[in-house]
């Protein structure tokens, strides 16, 4: 119940900087669905910059700092950026019927030795990370493995994506720091000033404003 300070990122041993399309493999292994709506999709249509919510995966690879809580049933996340609530149950429940999608899903962990392993469906379309990478939410599948240190004071974080716009897994990699004095504040409220810039640039701006 300690929080995490997920502010820096290291793999294997080294401390590197957080980067926009830092999913493996390259190049990106799109299926020709992905590949035609990935063309399509252009900076504007980026939901985050009209200040809806990040959602996952975006959400795994945040620079902010992240506090979980053990409540028993289910480990409760709230991630400074945006913040934002997440729920891994952990008491072997199904995804409920009927459920909506939305941009966290419904997400159930499992501990295999010292490995917190984390499945998340039922999400809903977006985006992968800030280079528009598309998702399709139905057909998507995310697995992460959390990996404690032997003296719980890090945890290295991997990622896998299965999705059909991708002929093959995508992974992203995140290490986690504990520290014990940190403090998850809220975050100061969303400007969507890109959206509009972007669209002012790509002179749209009186159109969409006119629907």
């Amino acid at each position: 119940d300690q929080p995490f300070d997920i502010s820096g990122s290291w793999h294997n041993g080294y401390k590197f900087r957080l980067t926009v399309d830092d999913l493996e493999p390259k190049p990106t292994p799109f299926t020709a669905e992905g590949r035609r709506v990935f063309d399509a999709t252009e900076p504007w249509h980026d939901d985050v910059l009209r200040c809806m919510p990040l959602g996952l995966p975006r959400t795994f690879g945040s620079p902010y700092a992240m506090e979980l809580v053990d409540a028993g049933s289910h480990y409760l996340i709230v991630y400074e950026q945006n913040n934002t609530p997440r729920w891994i149950w952990t008491d072997g429940r199904d995804r409920p019927q009927g459920l909506p999608p939305n941009s966290m899903g419904f997400s159930a962990g499992h501990w295999e030795d010292d490995v917190l392993v984390i499945e998340t469906s039922n999400l809903t379309p977006g985006t992968l990370d800030g280079s528009l990478l598309p998702m399709s939410g139905e057909g998507t599948r995310v697995v992460e493995r959390w990996a404690l240190s032997e003296d719980r004071l890090a945890m290295d974080r991997t990622m896998k994506i299965h999705d059909p716009y991708y002929s093959q897994p995508l992974v992203r990699r995140r290490g986690s720091a504990r520290r014990d004095s940190l403090q998850v504040f809220e975050p100061a409220p969303c400007d969507p000033d890109g959206f509009f810039r972007d669209l002012l640039e790509s002179g749209r701006l009186e159109q969409h404003l006119g629907q």
